[in-house]
């Protein structure tokens, strides 16, 4: 009887094996943990109003944790964002292992 690890060799599952990283949206900042170590990980911006996905490329440091600083934006209303290392997720949004979903909400001038 072969082994099943050896029949799944080239997929990597991660999600069942590690946790999916968390992160924090504060002031501009995004601050996560739990991303693999030295990795370039996708921050996923989504402007609700205006129904537009912005994609920014960040790099984790030897730990595994993430500092990502956002320029300041002139949509209103309520940005959702989420982080990927692109770990793979089968059951995930593109098939990647993403993180939880930050709401931050900008103000209206």
């Amino acid at each position: 009887m072969s082994e099943p690890a050896r029949s799944h060799r080239g997929r990597t599952h991660q999600s069942a094996a590690s946790p999916a990283p968390t992160i924090t949206a504060l002031c501009g900042v995004i601050t996560g943990a739990g991303f693999l170590p030295d990795r370039e990980v996708t921050v996923r911006i989504v402007y609700t109003a205006e129904d537009i996905s912005d994609y920014l490329t960040y790099t984790t440091d030897l730990h595994g944790n993430l500092r990502a600083e956002l320029s300041t934006s002139t949509a209103a209303g309520a940005l959702h964002i989420t982080a990927t290392d692109h770990r793979t997720d089968p059951d995930g949004a593109c098939r990647l292992l993403w993180s939880n979903t930050q709401m931050v909400r900008t103000r209206t001038r």
